[in-house]
């Protein structure tokens, strides 16, 4: 179920974060196209789906970024083995 994605929960938060810059791009590229006196729907499109998508994504890739570290952090006692 993890094929193609990184192991390393940084890598994942990295990659999020990527991600969701380019959302915000793509945000105040719509919101460029809606203040203009015409607007143009078609050009108004791509940025809309783009950015959706990307969402969707970053979403995803920042929950898995959580999981992966919950997981690699230790689990009660385990953290103090040794003291």
């Amino acid at each position: 179920m993890t094929k193609g994605w990184f192991k390393r929960w940084w890598t994942m938060a990295l990659l999020a974060v990527g991600l969701a810059g380019i959302v915000i791009y793509d945000v105040w590229r719509v919101v460029r196209i809606l203040a203009e006196p015409v607007v143009d729907w078609w050009g108004l499109l791509g940025p809309c789906l783009g950015g959706i998508w990307l969402a969707l994504l970053a979403a995803q890739a920042a929950r898995r970024a959580v999981s992966l570290y919950r997981a690699a952090r230790p689990v009660g006692g385990e953290a103090q083995v040794g003291h």
